[in-house]
């Protein structure tokens, strides 16, 4: 699913009409929001590794401001790109 609300609306949806979650499904979500952790059953997510993409972007805006502050400065030519993998969070919706 897009992410955790549309996932926990499927997974409600399935609840009213079979009172649990059929085996023929498994649901992911996306983005690890807390919904995912208080869904009637805990669901499996794809969570973005916030805190290590505000690090590298603290990083990034750091070494730009150093170079900013050279008697010549340098400024970057083209974008920095970053990856940063997302992780796999399995919970009970994709056992």
């Amino acid at each position: 699913m897009p992410n955790d609300t549309h996932a926990n609306v499927l997974l409600n949806i399935l609840f009213q009409k079979y009172g649990k979650l059929p085996e023929t499904y498994q649901i992911i979500g996306f983005d690890d929001s807390p919904i995912s952790r208080e869904a009637v059953i805990p669901m499996s997510t794809v969570g973005q590794q916030i805190s290590v993409i505000a690090n590298e972007a603290m990083n990034i805006l750091s070494a730009q401001m150093a170079e900013r502050k050279k008697r010549r400065p340098e400024p970057l030519k083209e974008p920095v790109h970053k990856i940063i993998p997302p992780i796999l969070i399995r919970r009970e919706t994709t056992v």
